[in-house]
């Protein structure tokens, strides 16, 4: 059985009227006319009361809502009480508002609250948020039955009318935030205008245990994350309005601390919009939890850069906060370029850091199209010597036209083809040489001379992300991967294209494809040195692995991949 209460302001008006110190009947009419009119316009300004319908569950926990006013400007106020608040499953009502023509500029029509319930007792101003007109308002409850955690039941369905034609709009809090006490600064609106970026600020309480809050942007279907640091408990950054003019939903979610979640889950707290009066767009940047927590500061490339490149080089710059909780594992910063339109097509950069400072230059060596640059920092706990794990802090999409495609030539990770000491030591081995084909096999011979195979590096499987080039040719040492970073570090340091191929010869194995005339050749210059007896290698130069047969390279040699 419902029951329908009225709620509203009823006003007694007592009309009093003086009259001059005379008779009545040498009193002039028009001087109570004046007030007569006044109390005809008062009379015509009362508005109606709210009728309100309150269900049976909402009479059962004792629900009473205070007077509201069927006609308000924008702002209208939710206050009651619930006499067995105690009772219920959650300590918030579920409030609905929903006009029936959205504003153009925000397709949603529905507008949610959570209000908090406090020793019985609930209120909280609301708004309107979609302009003048007629709005549905409905009031729910959570349920008193232990065995309906997470169920609600209407109980109060009311409709009110809005007289102004502002868009004021309310920012969109979910009953997490309420959890962790998620408070925006009173600046910050449902509905808000900006100019390429939205400034963010605001508290959470000292129990929530992320250390970032993360902010969704989308408009017209696109979406981009962006990640802003919280430290005690307080929080300010940028979010970056990527899509140009128009207007931006900002979902902000806050790091789920429930132990049965997975990691790295986050939970819808707080939504609002910024009409962006910009026509910049910016690049797709998304930054994961492991950038603030390295303490990572990105300075080249930096938010103003283009989407849209046309040189092929990319330089990267930044530091490491030494403060923040994972600074100290941050040794290098690895970069990988990939080109989008073909998955295979990525190359792989290591920047050391040094002094919580790095620098080096990546490049767009795969012609053009679309690109994604992730920089990468090194994995917490690397759990075996021989495996160096990374994880994605980072990352950028770009448009990149006008440039040529030199995979084969660029240097890379590992092959520093345009270091000096390289280019000097090419020249040295293949001067007075012009055939291509005889530089190739100057440089394999020399390779396979002269550095000696470390067959301890190999037994104990040593990795180490400064393996390289220059490394090799300063040891005189090395394995397989060695000897061709070298090798195709040389190559290429005098223009002639070479790959570093990835692969099995009774065990992982690398060796070199060049392009002689047109023509790729393979060569293999560890095992054109010598071989290994027991704990001990012996050179013994041979050229049977230079431009093989590649029937008789089949035997041995299984190929998996091109690196870059």
């Amino acid at each position: 059985m419902k029951k329908t209460y009225t709620l509203g302001l009823i006003s007694l008006i007592m009309l009093s009227l003086f009259a001059a110190c005379q008779s009545g009947e040498d009193a002039d009419e028009s001087e109570v006319k004046p007030q007569e009119e006044a109390v005809e316009a008062e009379a015509a300004e009362t508005t109606e009361p709210v009728a309100v319908e309150i269900s049976e569950f909402g009479e059962e926990v004792g629900l009473t809502l205070e007077e509201l006013s069927s006609e308000v400007e924008t702002v209208f106020s939710l206050e009651g009480t619930i006499e067995q608040a105690d009772e219920l499953n959650d300590d918030y009502l579920w409030v609905t508002i929903q006009k029936a023509n959205s504003i153009e500029e925000i397709n949603n029509k529905l507008l949610e609250h959570y209000i908090p319930i406090k020793d019985g007792k609930f209120k909280e101003n609301l708004n309107l948020h979609n302009g003048e007109g007629e709005f549905l308002i409905k009031v729910r409850l959570p349920s008193n039955d232990p065995a309906e955690e997470d169920k609600f039941y209407d109980v109060a369905n009311f409709k009110v009318e809005n007289l102004d034609k502002e868009i004021i709009r309310d920012v969109e809090y979910t009953p997490y935030s309420l959890q962790k006490e998620l408070t925006l600064s009173d600046s910050i609106t449902g509905w808000n205008q900006a100019s390429e970026m939205m400034e963010i600020e605001g508290t959470v309480s000292d129990q929530y245990e992320g250390n970032v809050l993360l902010a969704e942007v989308e408009k017209e279907g696109e979406k981009n994350k962006v990640t802003i640091p919280i430290k005690d408990g307080s929080f300010k950054g940028e979010i970056p309005l990527y899509y140009g003019k128009g207007t931006h939903s900002i979902q902000l979610q806050l790091y789920s601390d429930d132990k049965e979640d997975k990691e790295g889950t986050f939970y819808d707290a707080a939504l609002l919009y910024v009409n962006n009066d910009s026509n910049k767009e910016f690049p797709e940047i998304t930054q994961y939890g492991s950038y603030l927590e390295s303490g990572m500061t990105l300075e080249t490339p930096g938010w103003d850069i283009e989407t849209e490149q046309d040189q092929i080089e990319y330089p990267i710059k930044g530091r490491i906060d030494k403060d923040a909780p994972l600074a100290d594992t941050v040794s290098h910063v690895i970069v990988k370029v990939r080109h989008t339109n073909d998955r295979k097509d990525e190359a792989t950069y290591f920047i050391p850091v040094k002094d919580y400072e790095f620098e080096g230059v990546t490049h767009f060596r795969f012609g053009p199209g679309e690109y994604e640059v992730t920089v990468h920092v090194p994995k917490e706990e690397q759990e075996k010597k021989n495996e160096f794990h990374f994880i994605p802090a980072l990352s950028i999409k770009h448009e990149v036209s006008n440039i040529e495609d030199k995979r084969d030539i660029l240097p890379s990770r590992g092959v520093e083809s345009d270091h000096p000491i390289m280019i000097k030591k090419a020249g040295e081995i293949t001067k007075g040489l012009k055939d291509d084909r005889e530089k190739a096999k100057a440089i394999y011979e020399f390779v396979s001379k002269n550095v000696e195979y470390d067959v301890e590096k190999f037994k104990d499987d040593i990795f180490h992300p400064d393996d390289s080039a220059i490394t090799t040719l300063d040891l005189g040492s090395g394995i397989c991967q060695d000897y061709t970073f070298l090798t195709t570090a040389l190559l290429r340091s005098i223009d002639i294209e070479s790959r570093y191929v990835a692969g099995y010869a009774g065990g992982r194995h690398a060796w070199v494809e060049a392009n002689i005339d047109g023509e790729w050749i393979e060569m293999d210059p560890t095992w054109g040195a010598g071989y290994v007896d027991g704990d001990e290698f012996h050179f013994k130069y041979n050229e049977d692995y230079f431009d093989p047969d590649p029937d008789f390279l089949e035997e041995t040699h299984t190929r998996q991949e091109l690196l870059y």
